[in-house]
């Protein structure tokens, strides 16, 4: 096996951990990038030719094409311009991930050092949150866990994401001792007490999106399922009754099903009043929307007289902190087709691979938990998150390769 095949993984595991950096994960990604570049430039048949590839352009093209065809409508073209470029560094770099790492045997590899760093993130957040600091001496941000991405609060969001592919790693290593079912509760915990709700929902879906690929309705998996529900169902009824800040998140979410509108805008971190807005935007830009990363542009033109953020001095917020409504503002409905389509495609790859090749299939599922149109957190649009979702859906694009052939585009995923 040549060695050179295990740069892309290494790449991949740095991007990953460089994730904990402002901007580190860009440069792993450069790399990967311009390796692509050379590699489309030397044999562009070898980019193109695998049933992953394709299905990884298919994808790409149905949120880029959108994202080009909103730039003669963009609220600010120069910004606009700028994101939908940038953004295709992603294609060559996901095409070399997906021509390089086909072998199972590599692709295990970045799976396990990728669980490696999660856990090791876990842990360290769990001793930041019992003795004040982590191991690189950053402190506890006041309720909120932020571990070693202090003093950003992406902590609990990027654990949740992976959460698939680590629960995965653990499985198999529980397949050989079933202490290793262990190696969840620093990672659970890390992400119930970040505080961070976006973080809880992502879980949900990630532990969802896991169960629908990977259950198997026995007696005797139900047991199990039953038991782990009532175990973390009661760890988490104490982690209430004794932690008083995560109490009150708790009881605050609560009151999201408030019928008063402050109440509930207040419950969702006044994130009632980016939606309202962002709905207006959407009917009056309803076909191509007004630009990646427009929304920030045009809010106030859009907001309400007494709108909290305007109140507040500001300008509004970078994007609507939804994705499916960010997709829509800034894309229109071309964007939201496309969105929809490439989340189509996701998950048929999934349900496919989820028995021939399931390590492949798990970077999917946290493709689609990175993509999931309730995620309330960052930017759909934004370099930190795309970093994420294009890194995972090329890894698991990599598995339909040795199960794929022929020229028929998609030929892996028909029936």
């Amino acid at each position: 096996m040549s060695g050179i095949r295990y740069v892309p993984a290494l790449l991949i595991v740095l991007a990953v951990a460089a994730l904990a950096t402002e901007h580190g994960s860009h440069y792993p990604i450069g790399i990967l990038f311009l390796l692509g570049l050379v590699q489309w430039i030397r044999a562009p048949a070898s980019m193109f030719g695998s049933a992953g590839a394709r299905l990884f352009v298919t994808v790409f093209a149905c949120l880029w094409i959108p994202m080009l065809l909103s730039l003669p409508d963009a609220a600010n073209p120069a910004r606009a311009w700028k994101t939908t470029v940038l953004y295709l560094h992603y294609l060559p770099a996901g095409l070399y991930v997906v021509h390089m790492l086909a072998d199972p045997r590599i692709r295990r590899i970045v799976l396990g050092g990728i669980a490696i760093v999660v856990g090791f993130w876990s842990v360290d957040g769990a001793i930041q949150w019992f003795y004040g600091r982590d191991l690189f001496g950053y402190p506890h941000d006041g309720p909120v866990l932020t571990g070693v991405f202090y003093p950003k609060q992406l902590f609990g969001l990027i654990l949740a994401v992976f959460t698939p592919l680590y629960l995965h790693v653990v499985q198999r290593l529980a397949a050989r001792t079933p202490f290793a079912w262990l190696l969840l509760a620093p990672l659970l915990f890390a992400i119930v007490l970040s505080l961070k709700r976006t973080a809880w929902i992502m879980l949900f879906a990630a532990v969802a999106f896991y169960a629908i690929a990977f259950f198997t309705v026995t007696a005797r998996n139900l047991r199990l399922a039953s038991l782990a529900l009532v175990v973390s169902l009661a760890l988490l009824a104490t982690a209430v009754t004794f932690v008083p800040t995560l109490r009150m998140q708790v009881s605050n979410t609560m009151n999201l099903f408030s019928a008063d509108f402050e109440t509930a805008d207040i419950a969702t971190s006044r994130r009632l009043t980016l939606w309202k807005t962002g709905a207006g935007i959407a009917r009056a830009h309803w076909l191509n929307g007004v630009g990646p990363r427009g929304y920030r542009t045009v809010y106030r033109d859009f907001a309400a007289a007494d709108d909290f953020w305007i109140l507040r001095g500001t300008k509004g917020q970078t994007h609507p902190h939804l994705m499916v409504l960010e997709v829509i503002t800034e894309t229109g409905l071309i964007g939201l087709f496309g969105y929809a389509l490439g989340l189509l495609l996701l998950a048929k790859a999934i349900w496919r691979l989820r028995v021939h090749d399931p390590g492949a299939a798990v970077c999917l599922i946290v493709a689609a938990v990175a993509w999931f149109p309730l995620n309330a957190h960052l930017a759909f649009y934004g370099s930190y998150w795309s970093n994420i979702g294009w890194l995972v859906f090329a890894l698991g694009c990599t598995g339909l390769n040795s199960r794929c052939a022929g020229p028929a585009p998609l030929a892996c995923l028909q029936r």
